[in-house]
């Protein structure tokens, strides 16, 4: 499927795009450049998916899972993602500023030069995360949530 079919499936319903998913694990999903702005998400299943350079910005993803994403240079400023899962996604360059990521997970994932400023962070899992240059300046965590990732050369608050 191309990614205008994905963004019109999406667009019936959540459960619609899921559901398709589901019969068709095997089908890769792709929505490179995408415009996601403000769509209510809630618990999609981009498991797997191509979502570099997406525009997600105030979307609401609450409950989504993100596993294994690709998503570098994506835009989720403003976006609602609590309980969200993103093991091991690549996130590469993207900004997350003044996004909701409480209770979030992101084991395993490739974090390198997102920008967290004002985020939203408390509870959120970075077990085993790369966060090397990420900027986490006003963003809103406690240092104990960080204790084991890669924080080298990161940006934190005073």
């Amino acid at each position: 499927m191309n990614p205008d079919a994905w963004l019109a499936l999406l667009r019936q319903s959540v459960d619609a795009f899921n559901q398709y998913r589901a019969s068709h694990p095997d089908e890769p999903v792709s929505l490179f450049e995408a415009d996601l702005s403000y769509a209510t998400l809630v618990q999609v299943n981009f498991e797997g998916a191509d979502l570099r350079r997406c525009q997600m910005q105030g979307c609401d993803l609450s409950g989504a899972r993100l596993d294994g994403a690709r998503m570098n240079l994506a835009n989720f400023r403003a976006a609602k993602l609590p309980g969200a899962s993103l093991k091991g996604v690549v996130l590469y360059s993207a900004t997350f500023q003044g996004a909701d990521l409480r209770d979030t997970a992101f084991h395993g994932a490739n974090l390198r030069k997102v920008t967290f400023c004002q985020a939203d962070m408390r509870g959120a899992v970075f077990t085993g995360a790369d966060l090397a240059e990420a900027d986490l300046r006003w963003a809103n965590y406690q240092i104990d949530d960080l204790a084991d990732a890669d924080l080298s050369s990161s940006r934190l608050r005073d």
